[in-house]
């Protein structure tokens, strides 16, 4: 094992206390002003790597990283996985014209600036995590997370406030549980679709180093193969993955959002919500959301609105 010091450009609008603040869901992990995150890296996903970031000027990030010597390019793997994860990427630019003309949308970035939510680093724990929020809050999606990751996963070497942080499982490690060792993770009657999503990708012999560089429709009508996996399910898996590709996602809480916040109507039908984002945003869609469902009950009394659901980014 050697550490490394990784250098990030940050786009200077965008808060890294926000990242330290919101959506850390397992394994992402807090310690004070830090990150820390184990990332599987390697063939078949059989290695692992720990970074810990920081800000570290107004415009940088700095990652010290742990990982193991005997993969050739495990700096470059970690360096492209957080570029992805923390959206350091995306196109700023077009979010700042779009706010401009929208007083909604402008409400939301002056609010947080033009931070943005964590993906996940790979389609098994984005689909884990998917799974997890099926008819829940944030706060039991953390804790199932870092629940199957103890139970299924294993230790990163890193700590934090004395406790172990752990890997993600791959497919095959969880596959192997029982039922009963699954609800043992508090995830209740998903317990199933975890075991169903597990068997299939171990079964297909599923590795991020093999799907990452595939094309996100592709990956979409493979996830739908997967037993209790419906539309929604995959598109969202794959937009939380690879940052785009799937439809903008549409459940109660953005029909709440969209419908009070631009349609004068607190009940919309899906099928409206879905056509009026599309119509609107196109391919921004999913990267508007992010912002509108984010704090959405603090922001909005800036424009004199109210709306129906309360935001779990801090849980």
């Amino acid at each position: 094992m050697s550490s490394h010091d990784l250098v990030l450009d940050l786009d200077t609008h965008v808060d890294f206390t926000y990242a330290l603040e919101t959506y850390l869901i397992y394994p992402w992990v807090r310690d004070g002003d830090e990150l820390v995150r184990p990332l599987r890296i390697g063939p078949k996903d059989a290695h692992h790597a720990v970074a810990r970031i920081r800000q570290s000027a107004p415009n940088q990030l700095t990652a010290r990283v742990t990982v193991d010597d005997a993969i050739p390019d495990e700096v470059d793997q970690v360096r492209a996985a957080l570029v992805r994860c923390l959206q350091l990427d995306y196109p700023y630019e077009q979010i700042v014209a779009l706010a401009s003309g929208d007083p909604v949308l402008q409400a939301a970035v002056n609010h947080r600036g033009l931070g943005r939510g964590k993906l996940y680093p790979d389609v098994f724990e984005a689909l884990c995590g998917v799974v997890c929020a099926k008819r829940t809050n944030f706060n039991r999606i953390y804790a199932m997370m870092g629940n199957l990751a103890a139970a299924f996963g294993e230790p990163s070497g890193e700590t934090v406030a004395g406790e172990p942080v752990y890997v993600f499982p791959t497919p095959p490690m969880m596959a192997r549980a029982t039922d009963e060792e699954l609800r043992a993770c508090k995830v209740g009657f998903r317990a199933k679709d975890l075991a169903n999503v597990a068997g299939y990708l171990t079964e297909v012999g599923y590795t991020w180093a093999d799907w990452r560089s595939r094309p996100p429709a592709e990956v979409i009508t493979d996830l739908l193969g997967i037993k209790g996996v419906g539309p929604y399910t995959a598109n969202l898996t794959t937009n939380l993955v690879y940052g785009s590709g799937g439809t903008a996602h549409v459940d109660t809480y953005v029909i709440d959002v969209i419908g009070r916040l631009y349609l004068d109507n607190p009940t919309p039908t899906p099928e409206e919500v879905a056509t009026f984002i599309d119509q609107r945003w196109g391919q921004l869609g999913e990267h508007v959301l992010d912002f509108l469902t984010t704090d959405t009950e603090q922001w909005v009394s800036t424009i004199g609105k109210t709306v129906g659901v309360r935001s779990g980014a801090r849980s």
